[in-house]
């Protein structure tokens, strides 16, 4: 796989992306594809499915998720090694999950939240995911 391009010294923008991922252990190639092709810096993921104490991590990348005791749903948020953040507690929500992180940009704290509506499958009226 071929590294992504590098970006100049100037460019201090942050690039993101969001991506459902349907299932993130299944699509893990497909995504870092994604990621390596258009430079993407933080992603945010949802629909993750991802199991209490199951690790998920991509090169070049660290993973932060809320481990949930079902088996639908699910967010992360994917950043780029070498980006100074760090995980944020988020309290406990009802039929609403976040995962969230701090980076600083123009020497500011900069709070980025996932957010994913969480109704049960037997109820999906509602919207199936939102990122603030």
């Amino acid at each position: 796989m071929a590294a992504h391009p590098r970006r100049t010294e100037r460019c201090k923008a942050l690039r993101l992306a969001c991506w459902n991922a349907d299932g993130v252990r299944g699509r893990k190639l497909e995504l870092e594809h994604f990621l390596n092709q258009h430079c993407v810096d933080i992603c945010f993921l949802s629909e993750t499915f991802l199991n209490p104490g199951q690790a998920f991590w991509l090169t070049n990348y660290v993973c932060h998720h809320i481990d949930r005791p079902t088996p639908w749903g699910g967010t992360a948020i994917l950043v780029r090694c070498g980006i100074v953040h760090h995980s944020v507690p988020v309290p406990g929500l009802t039929h609403l999950e976040a995962t969230a992180i701090q980076v600083t940009l123009a020497s500011k704290p900069v709070l980025i939240r996932a957010k994913l509506f969480t109704f049960p499958p037997s109820d999906r009226s509602g919207p199936d995911y939102l990122f603030w």
